[in-house]
């Protein structure tokens, strides 16, 4: 698909309603040279890397249904909650742990630090469902190999309806790969 002639139809990509939100994407460019984003290692000024890292970024609007806009779409501050929920949960599950333990040495009563461990351990693995696992719309359209200088997006599209959507809308600027030359991220 190439780059500057992508155009995403006027539907929703995962329940083909009708759109009323747009949904920016941005994606970033993976560099295959000696590109780094460290400032550490090279004495470089933040700035000069925070400009070259903005050069590999390409942002794309995607139309899609308030349902499976951009409030539904993960964000910096869902998967900054799942690590703070990693961070806060890991603790006292570990102290349940050990508790455990100690009961199965000395023979004391186990339902209690089994029932804290049982519980906290099913928080945190839907606190970090909830910041970490894709949403609908990020499943439903994939972003993989984006090159600004070949001009080229390689797109995965789950749903065959909006995919063959698509490209009707992109026919003179896409070609169809197949499933085995795309590598999952």
């Amino acid at each position: 698909m190439k780059l500057s002639k992508i155009r995403f139809p006027e539907v929703c990509p995962v329940c083909l309603e009708e759109p009323e939100d747009l949904v920016f994407v941005t994606i970033f460019e993976k560099h295959h040279d000696d590109y780094t984003t460290s400032s550490w290692s090279k004495q470089q000024d933040k700035t000069a890397v925070t400009l070259d890292a903005a050069r590999g970024a390409t942002t794309f609007t995607v139309p899609s249904c308030t349902r499976h806009g951009s409030r539904s779409v993960r964000s910096l501050r869902t998967k900054l909650i799942a690590a703070l929920g990693f961070f806060i949960l890991f603790y006292p599950i570990l102290y349940f742990l050990l508790q455990i333990n100690v009961a199965l040495v000395y023979s004391r009563p186990l339902l209690n630090p089994l029932l804290g461990f049982l519980g906290l351990t099913t928080i945190l693995v839907l606190v970090l469902l909830y910041g970490l696992f894709p949403r609908a719309l990020e499943r439903a359209i994939r972003f993989h190999d984006v090159s600004r200088v070949k001009d080229s997006v390689v797109l995965s599209i789950s749903n065959t309806e909006y995919r063959s959507l698509f490209l009707e809308l992109n026919e003179l600027a896409s070609e169809i790969i197949e499933e085995k030359e795309v590598s999952e991220d």
